[in-house]
């Protein structure tokens, strides 16, 4: 708005030397105009000016002075303004990162990292994006998501994305040596870290193994699967992703807890289809082993999880039962 009023001044100012001084055309009007507002201190057009004309220079000179500091002032605050609230946006996010606990870190936000976001958002799960592409982390920003500007190779970045309190580290750069240094850095600084990184290609899922990484996922392969199972079983397919997406039937995990009411007691005395329309498909023990279609006289224990099979919401209000202080 300054700046608008200031050329708006110009034009009748301009306008004012056109009309009262015949003589000028209107580049010298123009001319004038510059000149007396900036003070420069030439010399007059054709000679000295009339009575009118120096009355309106008196006028557009002050005038324009006003003019001019009002839209200077305007100008610096706007600068100086974004920049404070730069300062203030930055250490608002950094605030809220050193807040969470038990989050995901996602380094890289392309194509992949993208849509992984979107899906981990929609789940109501706290993310923490890493790129360093600053049009990236633009992207981020505008769909509410907290983000660092770095390089998540360094371990300074995934310190400062809180990689000491996180529970899972997304690896989705852009090369499978990045992913792997990214998940050999995040195994170093949390021991207890989840890391699933991405392969470009099949032969480097031992690598990222080796690396940290404790799932690799290769796309190419996934979606070669994916074209086959389509082919061969299309129906099975879509069950399999109407129960994803949790529409009509939902599957789901639950991670027993120590002081879990579940704990110790078997799939019969819990009636769980019964009470939460719930049925344990498979059972993954602590140590890794998995049981498959379990009998009900199987003894739950700490750090099992259940594979849960039922409508939507089942799932959830079993994890309400999960909690000791929601169990009467």
């Amino acid at each position: 708005m300054p700046l608008a009023v200031l050329a708006v001044f110009l034009l009748v100012a301009a306008a004012g030397y056109w009309i009262i001084e015949p003589a000028y055309s209107l580049l010298d009007s123009i001319y004038m105009t510059v000149i007396t507002v900036g003070t420069v201190g030439y010399g007059e057009i054709g000679g000295e000016l009339s009575t009118n004309g120096r009355l309106w220079s008196m006028f557009v000179i002050v005038a324009g002075m006003i003019i001019v500091a009002v839209a200077l002032s305007g100008v610096v605050a706007m600068i100086v303004e974004g920049q404070v609230r730069s300062i203030f946006g930055r250490r608002e996010l950094q605030r809220r990162i050193a807040d969470l606990n038990r989050h995901i870190i996602l380094c890289g936000y392309g194509r992949m990292g993208g849509l992984i976001a979107n899906r981990l958002a929609e789940a109501g799960r706290e993310l923490v994006v890493i790129d360093n592409d600053p049009e990236r982390t633009a992207a981020a920003e505008q769909a509410g998501l907290l983000y660092i500007l770095g390089d998540a190779e360094e371990e300074q970045t995934l310190r400062s994305a809180g990689i000491e309190r996180a529970e899972v580290l997304v690896a989705a750069l852009t090369t499978d040596a990045e992913n792997a240094f990214v998940a050999l850095s995040a195994r170093e600084a949390n021991r207890e870290l989840r890391v699933i990184s991405r392969a470009q290609q099949a032969s480097s899922e031992d690598k990222l193994r080796k690396a940290g990484a404790n799932r690799v996922v290769c796309p190419q392969v996934i979606g070669a699967k994916r074209i086959a199972a389509v082919v061969l079983r299309p129906a099975v397919v879509d069950f399999v992703e109407m129960a994803q997406l949790g529409h009509e039937l939902a599957v789901d995990q639950l991670v027993l807890n120590q002081n879990s009411q579940l704990v110790d007691k078997t799939l019969e005395e819990l009636d769980l289809p019964e009470r939460f329309g719930v049925h344990i498909v498979a059972v993954q023990r602590a140590d890794g082993s998995q049981v498959v279609r379990p009998t009900s006289q199987l003894v739950l224990a700490a750090g099992d999880v259940l594979i849960l099979f039922g409508p939507p919401g089942a799932a959830a209000a079993l994890e309400e039962g999960n909690r000791p202080e929601s169990v009467s």
